[in-house]
């Protein structure tokens, strides 16, 4: 039960991630009124941390539940 808790908040983590990290701008855009004052620079740095948590947290759990 564990592993798949960890895919699912792996796996939402690294398309959130993701998605900031390929465009800021969109995603700024869609979050308009709570973003207002964060960098795209910050943004890309955001995404691509999430994109690196995501991914670990989907290997792990992926690992768990395929052993």
């Amino acid at each position: 039960m564990g592993a798949i808790i960890l895919v699912a908040i792996g796996g939402f983590v690294l398309l959130e991630g993701l998605m900031w990290a390929i465009a800021p701008t969109a995603m700024r855009r869609a979050y308009d009124q709570m973003m207002t004052q964060v960098s795209d620079r910050d943004l890309h740095m955001a995404g691509a941390f999430a994109v690196f948590i995501g991914t670990c947290l989907f290997v792990i759990g992926a690992k768990l539940i395929l052993q």
